[in-house]
């Protein structure tokens, strides 16, 4: 059916059918489209809007237009008595014909397509068939959600234009008569269900104009009573905006205790490749919900009207804490404005607040160590995730990480770059241990060699740091290496024995362990200790076995390397011991008891009884040859 406009010469009624697909349209609006009804008020809010910034524009480049009445804004009449919402605004104003088209079609592309998706959608999952909604606009038709009838009385600001009126009841077609407003702009009246009279009360609409259009930069009041602040911070220069201005609005976008201030703030705003406006903070604190699955976001607003109260569609999992909005002209919406389509204008803004956070992060770190603690203590193990998920920006976050090492005091953190800088003459690797804490690895035999060359070994003791030195394999062309994995060479003592004059040990051992280690072997990184465990090279290690167990209790474990310390007497003895009888059980006693040693110097103890009476043993046969 035609909605092209009648001639009507004697100026009365004229009635027209919706366009043919508006029906089909309009049930969806009503009835799936939006998540929540209070929405309508959002999107005749935003037409409002942009009405008032049309009316500004055509003041700037036609001068034959009719004056705008009054200064611009936007008002909301509730009267309960009559069950009426009536909006009113200012700006451009419609024309006849404009009334009809913008009114009566759906002026885009794909509409019968878009049908018939959300068809076959329904028969598979009519749950998610409204996602498929995305393809245009019709913000207006939200009206119908709460309406049982919608007039439009409007005036258009152009040369000639003559007052219209258009009614409908979303039932199938529209009227259009003249109408008697006799200055530009338009006013919307909704004769509002029986089940929607909430919205004729003031605290409500209040509340609705808060939430999603606080920041318009047009007045808008509710019964005479200015109901937003239109002041967007986000869209001011850095230099128009006070600390009191960024402690209000971060307390706004948190919703937090009154007192609380933001730890770090990024401002700016972008033209090119993409236009935004960014205010983010972050928090002194971290939210309850870091590590939640469903947690807060960033807000998302378009044209200063708030499109996704919490989206995750903005910054990296890294940055989850994060809080602030962004503001752009150039987002694909849907038809909503609930979900946004995946589109390159997202990642490109997402791309830019991440390379933006980077130098917020590092300046702080460089000019200002104490805040940077702080935010280290609060999120540093986020920040590292990110080496995990973002190679592009991996040695950008690697530098930002901080770590204790064996030279540092408890609770002191150094960065990667300071342990490079801090290496002595003759050190080529970065060396790190990981544990469940400090206690767990500063009093670890893989240290003993480091500690006597006076090398620094970093403290990896967050459970993150498992996979950050997965990552991160090296950092200023120096390699990451674990003290706790490999065959590490730090050169031989000056009086360290052959391996010759030690080797029947070796042998003894591996022949009484069997199968309980991967490989005995004389060790180069012990100094004191007589055994110690080795992971291979690229096999996880014990923290990270221990880790997985968590996870999974029937975690396979992997058999590590049995290392022992050429210079310890007891190595010596044993060798000894096992030339003169190599079969004899208390060789075969000594070899479990340094197994037993090893696995005792990382906590562990598989089987204590057992272990116990070894030891009684053993200080049995010493105290019979003593006596």
């Amino acid at each position: 059916m035609s909605t092209e406009p009648e001639n009507n010469p004697s100026g009365g009624a004229t009635e027209l059918p919706f366009q043919a697909e508006v029906q089909q349209i309009l049930a969806l609006v009503i009835n799936s489209l939006y998540a929540n009804q209070e929405v309508f008020l959002r999107e005749l809010i935003s037409n409002a809007s942009d009405a008032l910034d049309k009316a500004r524009y055509l003041a700037l480049t036609r001068k034959d237009i009719t004056e705008q009445a009054g200064e611009p804004k936007i008002e909301i009449k509730l009267d309960d008595d009559a069950r009426t919402l009536t909006i009113t605004d200012n700006g451009i104003g419609m024309t006849r014909d404009e009334v009809i088209h913008n009114l009566g079609t759906i002026a885009k592309s794909g509409t019968m397509e878009f049908l018939k998706s959300h068809a076959d959608a329904m028969k598979k999952d009519p749950q998610n068939s409204a996602n498929l909604i995305g393809q245009f606009g019709v913000g207006f038709y939200a009206a119908f959600m709460v309406a049982s009838r919608v007039d439009v009385s409007t005036k258009s600001m152009l040369p000639g234009a003559e007052a219209v009126l258009w009614r409908s009841s979303g039932s199938g077609t529209f009227t259009v008569l003249p109408g008697d407003k006799e200055t530009p702009g338009t006013v919307i009246t909704l004769h509002l269900k029986d089940d929607a009279r909430e919205y004729t009360k003031a605290y409500r609409a209040k509340d609705i104009v808060r939430k999603y259009s606080d920041f318009v930069h047009f007045p808008i009041f509710v019964n005479d009573e200015q109901a937003n602040r239109s002041r967007a911070i986000w869209a001011l220069p850095k230099s128009q905006v006070t600390d009191e201005d960024h402690a209000d609005f971060f307390h706004h976008v948190t919703e937090g205790m009154d007192g609380e201030k933001p730890l770090m703030t990024i401002h700016n705003s972008v033209d090119a490749p993409v236009q935004y406006h960014a205010l983010l903070y972050v928090p002194e604190k971290a939210p309850f919900d870091l590590f939640h699955k469903e947690r807060r976001g960033l807000r998302l607003y378009a044209k200063r009207v708030l499109i996704i109260e919490d989206t995750d569609k903005l910054t990296p999992p890294w940055l989850r804490f994060l809080r602030g909005v962004v503001d752009s002209e150039d987002l694909s919406l849907n038809v909503s404005r609930e979900m946004l389509q995946e589109n390159r204008t997202l990642k490109t803004i997402e791309q830019q607040i991440v390379k933006q956070t980077l130098k917020v992060l590092k300046d702080t770190a460089e000019n200002e160590p104490e805040k940077y603690t702080k935010f280290w203590g609060e999120f540093g193990r986020v920040l590292k995730e990110g080496t995990t998920m973002e190679y592009r920006h991996k040695d950008a976050i690697a530098e930002l990480c901080r770590f204790e090492s064996m030279k540092t005091e408890a609770g002191k953190l150094i960065s990667l770059k300071q342990y490079v800088e801090a290496m002595p003459e003759g050190q080529k690797d970065i060396y790190y241990v990981t544990g469940p804490g400090r206690k767990g690895v500063e009093h670890s035999p893989h240290l003993e060699a480091f500690k006597k060359r006076g090398y620094d070994v970093l403290f990896m003791i967050d459970p993150i740091d498992e996979w950050f030195v997965r990552s991160v394999t090296e950092f200023e062309k120096k390699t990451l290496r674990s003290v706790a994995h490999g065959d590490i060479d730090l050169g031989a003592e000056p009086d360290a024995p052959k391996e010759e004059m030690v080797a029947s040990a070796v042998v003894a051992v591996k022949g009484a362990l069997g199968d309980k280690v991967k490989d005995v072997r004389l060790s180069k990184r012990l100094t004191d200790s007589a055994s110690c465990l080795v992971s291979d090279q690229g096999d996880p290690g014990a923290n990270m076995e221990r880790i997985l167990r968590m996870v999974d209790q029937e975690s396979t474990e992997r058999k590590r390397i049995l290392e022992l310390n050429p210079t310890h007497p007891i190595i010596k003895n044993l060798a000894a011991l096992a030339a003169k009888e190599p079969d004899s059980e208390r060789v075969k006693t000594w070899s479990q008891l340094l197994f037993d040693q090893a696995l005792l110097a990382e906590g562990v103890v598989e089987d204590p009884a057992t272990l116990v009476r070894r030891i009684q043993d053993l200080l049995t046969q010493v105290s019979s040859a003593a006596v």
